[in-house]
């Protein structure tokens, strides 16, 4: 209820009851003409208006109650636009987060990143024994060594002239592909964004084979080796890869033998990349080997 409103109504019941006040007054004083009907006008005259003013209170309360039922109506369409506000505000902060890090993503400098981390997986897919260098590097604990027996397979998908020289690179190398899997692990974490992420490209379907590779190889070392269980940390990336796939809607990986399904005649990893049949066998990824 507006308040002029509230106010015509305040006014009209105090005039209304003032009136009757009155005439009341000027009936009761006029005893010759309430003889007739009592022997004492002005006192009964008066006993009705308290009668009626009881009856006024009692629709006083009654408005008391309503108006106290627009104030909560009127708090709740408050709040509901607050509520709404919130949201559209929470809601441009969650796309200006993926927006921004879709920008970092095209930069000039994560596109070095980029290019370095390809240096690191592009290798690692061609030479089995590479990626468990790789993986093993992932760990304070258990680090394997690189070893000249795997530049075979590796040259053929390297820049590099020769063994020493990738040597040197690929550790630089191999510190941005960790910049890459923790800028991935940001943006999967964006609460409630997956249909912002959805919407950019990140390039995902690109990463997403040998992402699937780095989080079972990793899982894999860490659950097969104690010392590195003992010394690592908990591992993350297989969640990061699972909520990615989850918000591009790609088909669920429940498995090894579903990565193993994903990687095989995969048009990159394959034909590019010169993909290393052992990657496609169990008894590889298990050890046995």
């Amino acid at each position: 209820m507006k308040k002029s409103t509230t106010l015509l109504l305040i006014s009209v019941s105090s005039s209304m009851i003032l009136g009757l006040w009155l005439g009341a007054w000027y009936v009761g004083t006029q005893q010759e003409g309430m003889r007739t009907f009592t022997s004492q006008p002005l006192a009964d005259v008066f006993s009705s208006i308290n009668a009626l003013f009881a009856g006024f209170a009692f629709c006083g309360v009654i408005l008391t109650v309503y108006l106290q039922i627009q104030e909560l109506q009127d708090t709740r369409e408050v709040l509901s636009e607050t509520a709404k506000a919130n949201k559209t505000t929470a809601d441009y902060a969650k796309e200006s987060a993926i927006v921004d890090l879709f920008q970092t993503y095209c930069s000039e400098y994560f596109q070095g990143v980029k290019n370095s981390s390809m240096n690191v997986l592009i290798p690692a897919m061609a030479s089995r024994g590479y990626f468990e260098y790789v993986i093993s590097r992932f760990f304070v604990a258990g680090q394997l060594q690189l070893s000249t027996k795997d530049w075979e397979r590796i040259g053929l998908v390297t820049r590099c002239k020769d063994f020493e020289e990738f040597k040197v690179k690929e550790q630089e190398d191999r510190y941005k592909l960790d910049e890459l899997i923790n800028f991935f692990t940001i943006l999967a974490y964006q609460k409630d964004a997956g249909d912002v992420i959805a919407r950019c490209d990140f390039s995902y379907s690109w990463w997403r084979p040998m992402f699937w590779m780095i989080a079972y190889g990793q899982e894999i070392r860490f659950e097969g080796n104690e010392q590195v269980k003992k010394y690592g940390t908990p591992l993350y990336f297989k969640d990061v890869v699972k909520k990615l796939d989850e918000a591009y809607k790609c088909e669920p990986i429940q498995n090894l033998s579903d990565v193993i399904d994903l990687i095989r005649d995969h048009p990159k990893l394959c034909k590019q990349y010169h993909l290393d049949e052992k990657h496609l066998s169990l008894e590889s990824w298990q050890g046995k080997a």
